[in-house]
């Protein structure tokens, strides 16, 4: 890794670090945990990713890298459809957490491939 890759990864792991801290910390402190989940969806690493993009490497990449994000957030729905299914059916939030997960990777790959595809993609 160079150091500006680095440096990126590191400003990365700091805001999405601090965005999460800060979801846990409101989560503790709002009495109403569905409130507090609310936030849990705050695309804090996206503009980070974004914010990061633009400034490294411009305006078309931030694009790019905005596009994604947006196929992954489209990819939450059927992700926390399965994981309320999920947990509904077996009781496990372990088994649900690794299904949603495993849903929301899956379908964000395939909604890029569908985009290229398409010519629907930011690239």
């Amino acid at each position: 890794m160079t150091t500006g890759n680095w440096q990126d990864t590191i400003l990365r792991f700091l805001i999405g670090g601090t965005v999460l801290m800060l979801v846990y910390v409101l989560s503790v402190l709002v009495p109403w945990q569905s409130f507090a989940g609310v936030f849990a969806a705050f695309p804090g690493v996206m503009a980070a990713a974004v914010g990061l993009a633009g400034w490294r490497q411009g305006t078309a990449t931030a694009a790019d890298v905005a596009h994604g994000s947006v196929l992954g957030m489209i990819s939450g729905v059927p992700c926390i459809l399965t994981n309320i299914t999920v947990i509904a059916v077996t009781r496990n939030w372990l088994v649900a957490l690794c299904s949603a997960i495993l849903v929301w990777f899956t379908v964000s790959i395939i909604l890029h491939a569908w985009s290229r595809k398409t010519g629907k993609s930011g690239e």
